[in-house]
């Protein structure tokens, strides 16, 4: 792994790629869609030669205010571990309880989460620290972010502030939050992508972009399938089984080299309860009993600690019969 220095964008460079995409079709989609914004802000590119950071005017602030979503394509030979990035006279680094995954409207990323432990019925949405991304596996035990005041502890002990993206937690921040770094774990590998969000500057041309930390690209493993033979979740019967006034439990199968921070069920769009074991096995108990007759749909979501998500949905019917229709009531 290297270190360098921090060095400014060329004026060149920013005038290249400083522009907004030409068409829709040309939007910066390493970010997904949150709250104002449909792709990402600004967007920051390495490559072998140097970073350089582009503008889309068509999106501004996602939470319409003051805050940016900002992604990163790696376009070198190396994977990228972290990122020094400043703009003087600005508060680049100075959060404010509303972060990607706390914007104060929706659209969300996928994957902010409660915080386990939260009081029974928070959402994420609301400007606050409720929610964030589960915390990378590199992201130290015990880590407060700065802007996380309020937030409650992750099982690890870490406190998110929400800015982060799927993989990314932030450190080194100046005394005046004009600077800072952003970390990410796993690395980015060459040609991948990833986001996060920051406090917005005036501009693509006030972004400096320090070198990055690099690392020799590393192999990640290989997600698994939510459902199929070797899929992660297993327990759930066949969907041509008749499945009225049943119970049963799913039982989250485990990978080595893959592990997991959070698993969430639902049944026919409401949140049933997950038990995580001490051995780390999580499981969830789906009651069947007393559903009227219809569709019963079971979605689970499975998060990884690299940010990864594996989900899958399984529908099934219950056994009661259609009633005939009998015309209409006599008067």
């Amino acid at each position: 792994m290297r270190r360098f220095a921090l060095v400014g964008v060329s004026l060149l460079a920013l005038f290249i790629t400083g522009s907004a995409p030409s068409s829709a079709g040309a939007a910066f989609t390493q970010c997904p869609a949150v709250g104002s914004d449909t792709s990402c802000q600004f967007l920051i590119t390495i490559t072998d030669t140097g970073p350089s950071v582009a503008q889309d005017s068509t999106q501004g602030p996602y939470e319409a205010s003051d805050d940016s979503l900002i992604g990163v394509q790696n376009s070198s030979s190396k994977s990228i571990a972290a990122l020094p990035l400043s703009s003087p006279g600005t508060s680049l680094f100075g959060f404010e309880f509303d972060g990607i995954c706390d914007p104060g409207t929706g659209p969300l990323p996928p994957g902010c989460v409660p915080v386990p432990g939260s009081p029974a019925g928070t959402t994420c949405g609301a400007q606050s620290v409720a929610c964030s991304f589960p915390p990378p596996a590199g992201e130290p035990a015990n880590y407060t972010e700065a802007g996380s005041t309020g937030a409650l502890p992750w099982p690890n002990g870490d406190r998110q502030n929400g800015y982060e993206g799927p993989t990314s937690w932030f450190s080194g921040i100046s005394a005046d939050s004009s600077g800072g770094t952003v970390n990410f774990s796993p690395a980015i590998p060459p040609g991948g992508s990833t986001y996060f969000s920051l406090e917005a500057p005036p501009s693509a041309a006030a972004i400096r972009v320090g070198t990055p930390v690099t690392t020799t690209p590393a192999t990640r493993p290989k997600v698994p399938p939510a459902f199929g033979r070797n899929g992660v979740i297993k327990g759930l019967p066949s969907t041509h089984v008749c499945l009225s006034k049943r119970h049963f439990i799913i039982h989250i199968r485990r990978y080595k080299g893959i592990s997991y921070a959070e698993a969430l069920v639902f049944l026919n769009r409401r949140k049933v309860g997950v038990v995580r074991s001490r051995a780390g096995q999580f499981s969830s108990p789906i009651n069947l009993r007393n559903l009227p007759a219809g569709t019963v749909r079971v979605k689970i979501t499975v998060i990884t600690t690299t940010g990864s998500i594996i989900s899958g949905t399984r529908t099934y019917h219950t056994c009661h019969k259609r009633l005939p229709f009998l015309g209409p009531p006599r008067l």
